[in-house]
């Protein structure tokens, strides 16, 4: 049985303004990619003798699609978080947690232990959700915790940087 996990998206890069921001990738790889095939695809249309067949209108459709797709992913770029610090690429994870382990995961937050927290056994349909945001080069992790309620998963704490690494 799949739970619906109806998480809070923003990052909370408000709360760490002088050490994270946040970047838009100029180019999608993705958009490459399907360019390319539309190329592939508009070569081999156009060495065919009859394009008015059937097959010739699927191919130019299949380019255009292809077409449209590059275009779609190459405006929709990815935005990505940095540690302005170091300039290292920021990772966000989620874990879940078990309702009855939120008094140790609240202890271990406020003690900046998070080697206890990850110790912790996982729970998919748990209550508890642990955000993590975490630099590729370990000098910054923040942890937030948020419970599930009807409307979904509602922070409890706010982002926490933690003095060691995950």
């Amino acid at each position: 049985m799949e739970t619906l996990h109806n998480v809070d998206t923003s990052l909370g890069i408000n709360s760490f303004p002088e050490t994270v921001s946040e970047i838009k990738s100029v180019i999608n790889p993705q958009s490459l990619l399907w360019a390319l095939i539309a190329v592939v695809l508009f070569v081999i249309y156009n060495k065919q003798p009859d394009k008015d067949t059937a097959l010739g209108m699927v191919q130019i459709s299949l380019v255009l699609i292809c077409a449209i797709l590059a275009l779609v992913k190459l405006f929709s770029g990815s935005k990505k978080l940095v540690y302005t610090p170091t300039g290292s690429i920021i990772t966000q994870e989620q874990y879940y947690y078990n309702v009855d382990r939120e008094s140790d995961i609240l202890k271990y937050l406020k003690e900046g232990n998070v080697e206890r927290i990850m110790m912790m056994s996982t729970d998919d349909a748990g209550g508890i959700l642990i955000e993590t945001l975490e630099s590729k080069d370990k000098a910054f992790v923040a942890l937030r915790m948020s419970k599930y309620t009807l409307g979904g998963y509602v922070p409890r704490t706010e982002w926490v940087v933690m003095k060691e690494t995950l």
